[in-house]
Formats: C-alpha cells, structure tokens, sequence
C-alpha cells in the first residue's frame, strides 16, 4: 500500500477569519450559518404567527357576516357587513403580500425543489450522522464526543482504531469540528492535559478525513486502512510530530481566542457603562422623563456616588469602576450597584446580580 502524503498538514492553522485548516473552516461557517438561520427561522416565525392571526381575523369576520346576512334584519346589516368585507379584504391583501416576502434559505429552497411524494419503506427517513447538520449532530452525539474527548487512548493506536470501528457514527468531519472546538476551549480553561487528551482523539479524526479525502472513499472506509498504517513505526513517529505541531497551533490559537473573547467581553462592559459626560443634557430633561427602570433618578444617583465612582463614570473606565466596588464590603456594593441598575447607569447582563456585577 503506497504511503501518503502528511506534508499538506504543515500549513495548519486555527484562526476564525482566515484560516486554511478545514476543521477550523467548518467550525466558524457553522457558527454562522446558526446565526443566520436562526435569524431566518425567527423572522419567518414572526411572518408566519402574523399571517395566523390575520387569517384568524378573517375567518372571525365571515361568521359575523354570514350571521348579520342570515338574521331577520339582515338589511339593516347591511353597512356592517360592507365595513367587515373591507376589513377583511384588508386583511387579506396584508396575508398575500406577506406571503409573496418569504424568504427561503438554502436548505429550504433545495427541499422544496426536490421535494416528491414517497410511499411505503421509501417514507423512512435516513438518519444517518453523514445526514445531520452540524447542530443536530452535536445534540444527538455531543455527551459521546465529551466522553470522547477525556478517554485516554495511551499512545497506541489499537485501541482507538478499536473505539472507532465500534462507534462508526463519529466518523464525520461534524465530529472533527465538534473536537477541535472542544480542544480549543479545555485549553482557554488553562485545561491542558485535557486537551492534549481531546487532540489525540480529534487530531486522528482529522487525518482520516484528510486521508479519506486523498484516497477518494468515506471515512468509514478509510479508517481501517488509517489506523492499520498505524502500526507501521516509521509513520507512526511522523505521525506523533505531526501532532505535536497540531498541538502547539492549539495553544497559540487559544491564547489568541482568550484575548479575543476578553476584549470583546471588556467592550460590552465598556457599553454598559451607560453616563459617559452627558450629565448636562440629564439634567435638561423633566425629572420624570429621566427616570431609570427602577424608578429612581440618574442625576440625583450619580450624585450620591463615591467620588471615585463619579470618577470613573466620567472617565468611562469600567477597570477603574471595578476596582473600587471590589473593595467595598459586599453590602456596599450592592447597595450602589443596585442604584445604579434602578436609574439606568448601568444595564446589567441577563441574570446577573447588581451587587455582583463588577466582581
């Protein structure tokens, strides 16, 4: 059996923009096809929830018509009856003209293209893994990919090619990308071990999709020709340098994902910071209108603050705020942060604490 090439896996990198490695591709195109479609799904939801009641509506005007039409003074009716046809004529022109916006996704537009009646054993649906999406597969498999990820193989790889040919299912590149991501985050937890563990795992299935790839079969029937090279030492040595540097690029890309994920987590508390110099045009408005969610005046608040909490407000450094309500008692604290949160100076994330907000 001839060899095959590792060299194409020298160029591995893990960046969420710009990266050449297919696993890292997979995992951020997914990310934002989620978003999309669930962006789509909930207009759509939205469309269709409007249309319902819209027809609901019609419906509700023809049984008053039919009962004002059928009565004995069906003739005095007769200006209702024309108010609830316009009123319906109405509404049905806003169902056709909703109805013409639909927007159809791609997975939508192939299904209705493709779609055709089927009967008896052909209407059992195919639910192979290969056939999932990547979110449904990460639901259905994604307790068997965590226990995956902590299972030590040794440095053998019998026992995985074992694993493997017993649990076929996870032989998908959904797999690959669900472990990378996975190995990814144990890092940015400071979990290296566990990554290493995860990578070992996650790495062999990305070289059987790439050998897959370079020998034109599925994974399924690449991995016992995959792992029997295993035992060849000279590859297998090639091999375990090949994971090394899959590792360290690893690493690299967490610390890189941490600061990312800090920044970004830095910038959302930087915008709830909501007073930053517009103490003048507060003070303008009529006290009622500048009320907070909790009934209590931003101005008359900001006032009563700690002067180094005034400080930072004005200087817009969420560090500096943080750093003085740390060091108040924990009573303190909440006491000012939860005026804060009730006058609007500071909107607080969904389901955090007041008095624990900048902890």
């Amino acid at each position: 059996m001839p060899g095959f090439d590792y060299s194409k896996w020298d160029n591995l990198e893990l960046s969420d923009d710009e990266d050449h490695h297919p696993g890292a591709q997979f995992i951020e195109a997914n990310t934002l096809r989620r978003i999309k479609r669930e962006a789509h799904e909930n207009k759509e939801k939205e469309r269709a929830e409007k249309i319902e009641s819209l027809e609901k509506q019609i419906r509700k005007n023809e049984r008053k018509i039919k009962e004002l039409s059928e009565g004995e003074n069906a003739a005095a009716n007769e200006a209702e009856i024309a108010k609830l046809r316009s009123a319906s004529a109405t509404f049905q022109s806003e169902v056709d003209t909703e109805r013409r916006q639909k927007k159809f996704n791609a997975e939508e537009a192939v299904r209705d293209a493709w779609s055709h009646s089927l009967v008896g054993a052909a209407c059992k649906p195919d639910a192979g893994p290969e056939k999932l999406d990547y979110e449904a597969f990460a639901k259905k498999y994604g307790d068997q990919l965590d226990a995956l990820a902590v299972k030590d193989f040794g440095s053998g790889y019998e026992e995985m090619g074992d694993y493997f040919r017993d649990n076929s299912h996870l032989l998908t590149e959904h797999a690959m990308g669900y472990m990378l991501l996975k190995c990814l985050y144990m890092e940015m937890e400071g979990n290296t071990l566990g990554m290493r563990r995860g990578a070992r795992a996650g790495y062999a299935l990305k070289s059987i999709v790439d050998f897959a790839e370079a020998s034109k079969r599925s994974m399924r029937d690449a991995a016992p020709a995959f792992f029997g090279r295993m035992s060849d030492p000279e590859v297998a040595k090639e091999y375990e340098k090949m994971y090394e540097d899959y590792v360290d690029k690893l690493k690299k890309r967490a610390v890189d994902k941490k600061k990312e994920e800090d920044a970004a987590a830095a910038e959302e508390a930087t915008r709830r910071l909501q007073l930053k110099g517009d103490d003048k045009a507060l003070e303008e408005l009529p006290r009622e209108e500048r009320l907070g969610p909790g009934g209590l005046d931003p101005v008359e608040v900001f006032e009563s603050l700690p002067k180094e909490m005034q400080d930072a407000f004005e200087s817009g450094s969420v560090e500096a705020l943080r750093e003085y309500v740390n060091g108040l008692p924990l009573e303190d604290a909440k006491h000012h942060m939860k005026r804060m949160v009730d006058s609007g100076l500071w909107v607080p994330a969904p389901g955090e604490e007041p008095g624990l907000a900048l902890q």
